[in-house]
């Protein structure tokens, strides 16, 4: 077999439709972290701002003609809150603000935050607005570089804030923010991140080949065997991920063991071992830290009325004598 003749698989794929985000292998070679590895926050961020932008067509509903194009927007910029990113793909806030921020800082997008108001006359300051900035999304679309003049690594993690304008501004074309979505713009059903594989590309130029077996630390695995068990789903490679971004922070595994130990005997004693009330190992580990709590164990209830008898009734009791000085 030839690499002329498709297989029943390839022809199988052939025929679905994808649709949503699109990732180009270059970006995974052109948006890095400083330690020269991808970042995929990033990255993943990326691919969901650019596919807003990207036009949607118009056809005409008879001929099938296409008629023009329009955005998926409302207004003049994407309205999408920081905590929005961060429920969509499952990132904590500060992992979707810091790479956001990180893009910026390599001039991949703008971020504004403006003072609007609503339709109802509500004023609402701090409406963040993304832009993403073509000529640099360009530059990174293929794997070697159309100006190598300037850098797209992104820059370490910064707290910047973008200018807020004097002025709230109308909303004459944009809808009203709902609560559900924290966001102006219309909401999407169906988001498939699609990895576009480019077919002789040498070798030194593919993407960095994953292990086929994760390796983790002595240290993590004595803590991930001493964690509490749980109902439902507990991925170990996420609380991995969530473990080395502590190690980076400084945090020293023997204190994050501690902090397992103490979980583990609080969760024995309030009888939580084995039900779904037990955090996921990636959540005590992540950014809140809750592994630096106390988790310090209830009290036992106490046992009555110090071996009284118990009362049932006034009628019933004999108040002629007592062992209580009155």
């Amino acid at each position: 077999m030839t690499i002329s003749t498709p297989t029943r698989s390839v022809m199988a794929i052939g025929q679905i439709n994808f649709t949503g985000n699109v990732i180009p292998a270059s970006w995974w070679r052109h948006i890095t972290l400083p330690s020269g590895r991808p970042d995929q926050t990033a990255i993943t961020l990326l691919s969901e701002i650019v596919y807003w932008y990207r036009p949607a067509e118009v056809r005409n509903e008879v001929t099938g003609a296409l008629m023009g194009y329009r955005k998926r927007f409302h207004g003049d910029k994407l309205q999408r809150s920081y905590q929005a990113f961060a429920d969509q793909f499952g990132f904590s806030k500060r992992e979707a603000t810091d790479a956001l921020k990180r893009l910026k800082g390599a001039g991949f997008i703008t971020l504004e935050l403006r003072t609007v108001q609503t339709s109802e006359g509500m004023t609402l300051s701090n409406v963040l607005f993304v832009e993403p900035v073509p000529e640099a999304i360009n530059d990174i679309n293929s794997m070697t570089r159309k100006s190598d003049a300037k850098n797209a690594t992104p820059v370490p993690s910064e707290r910047n804030t973008p200018s807020v304008p004097t002025e709230p501004l109308p909303l004459s074309d944009v809808g009203d923010p709902t609560l559900k979505s924290e966001t102006y713009t219309e909401i999407t059903t169906q988001i498939t991140t699609e990895i576009k594989n480019t077919i002789g590309t040498p070798a030194d130029a593919a993407m960095p080949s994953r292990p086929a077996k994760q390796e983790y630390s002595p240290e993590f695995e004595t803590a991930w065997q001493a964690y509490p068990k749980r109902a439902g789903g507990n991925p170990k490679h996420s609380a991995w991920k969530h473990w080395n971004a502590r190690l980076r922070e400084g945090i020293t595994p023997e204190a994050m063991l501690e902090g397992v130990k103490r979980y583990a005997a609080f969760v024995t004693a309030t009888g939580k071992l084995g039900t779904e009330y037990v955090k996921q190992a990636a959540t005590f580990f992540g950014p809140d830290r809750h592994f630096e709590e106390p988790w310090q164990a209830p009290p036992a209830p106490a046992g009555g009325r110090g071996g009284m008898a118990p009362v049932s009734g006034f009628r019933e009791q004999d108040y002629g004598e007592s062992s209580y000085n009155w």
